[in-house]
């Protein structure tokens, strides 16, 4: 029998996906040392009363930069969306040898700028730091499955996906801080056109498309009427969820189209429930539709894929890993 060797885990987030990392990492064989938050206003909190509500004697720091170099932990989840915070992330944690596991994007070199990527790709290989994103923001059927779906068609492919989802269980500081809700803003949801650019530009790649540029449509959606999302209160004019969607168009031809709506506790897409739909056609007209009912709160599912990133880690070499380089289990 192989015994499964404890890490020192720091945690950052205090929102839905870090208290799902908490709970996930009871059971487990590693120990929590650590907590980060994004908000100062967090700081000095237990990080088990900020989460679940019990404490569990670790205090929380919003001084990202003094963590990682505390040698508090050996490896870091991070709870957030992809962004400047996240980058930094990495590179604190590249530059201390320390490893890193994200929900964000599935692969490295289609999400980071090429400088970006190289140098912290080049810094891990002399520090040692392994980085990898389990793609659960927007999620692995946005990307991992209708790149792989598509080779089972005669080329060229077109794709089309739509995911809907209920952004009512979504942590405050996501809603309020990364998608603005509650606040008075128009235009594009960045964080989640962001996410939806890296997923359609792997697309394209898989598609054999070259030289292509996603372009964005949509965007921030405004309250018509006074209501709540989550914890929000939102008055009528402001932001109460988003409807984004990116295009890769070749020769005039929409070939990947992937759209992301959120609102809370309605029907999000062409009316349905909350779901994913995909659809993919070859140029023979040979099509394949897929539905999937995604789970009404996406987090445990989340953070289970995380915590299991941890043991994959091992046989890792040192660098920046797309998801496909984790094992199917650990």
């Amino acid at each position: 029998m192989t015994t499964k060797t404890s890490t020192r885990v720091g945690i950052y987030g205090s929102g839905r996906t870090a208290t799902e990392l908490v709970r996930a990492l009871r059971p487990s064989p590693h120990r929590i040392t650590a907590g980060i938050v994004h908000s100062e206003r967090r700081a000095g909190a237990d990080l088990g009363e900020l989460t679940c509500g019990e404490p569990n004697g670790i205090p929380t720091t919003s001084d990202l930069a003094a963590a990682v170099g505390s040698g508090d932990f050996d490896l870091l989840l991070y709870a957030g969306l992809s962004g400047e915070r996240h980058e930094e992330a990495m590179r604190l944690c590249v530059d201390a040898g320390i490893d890193l596991v994200h929900a964000c994007f599935v692969h490295p070199r289609t999400a980071l700028e090429p400088a970006v990527h190289d140098r912290l790709a080049a810094r891990a290989a002399v520090t040692g730091s392994r980085v990898v994103g389990t793609g659960m923001i927007p999620g692995l059927w946005l990307d991992v499955l209708p790149a792989l779906l598509s080779s089972g068609l005669p080329a060229p492919v077109s794709v089309r996906a739509a995911r809907a989802s209920d952004i009512s269980s979504w942590g405050a500081d996501v809603l309020r801080t990364e998608l603005g809700v509650g606040t008075v803003r128009s235009g594009t949801a960045d964080h989640v056109d962001g996410a939806l650019r890296q997923s359609a530009q792997m697309i394209a790649e898989a598609l054999g498309l070259v030289g292509v540029t996603p372009a964005s449509r949509g965007g921030l959606v405004l309250a018509d009427e006074d209501t709540t999302v989550g914890e929000i209160a939102v008055a009528r004019g402001q932001v109460e969820g988003f409807r984004q969607e990116v295009v890769v168009a070749c020769d005039g031809v929409e070939r990947v189209v992937l759209a992301w709506s959120g609102l809370a506790g309605r029907p999000t897409a062409s009316s349905e429930e909350k779901s994913v739909v995909l659809s993919l056609v070859g140029v023979d007209r040979t099509a394949i539709e897929v539905r999937i009912a995604t789970p009404l709160d996406p987090y445990p599912g989340t953070a289970a894929r995380m915590v299991q990133a941890v043991g994959g880690l091992a046989g890792l070499a040192p660098g920046l890993h797309p998801t496909s380089a984790l094992p199917a289990s650990s």
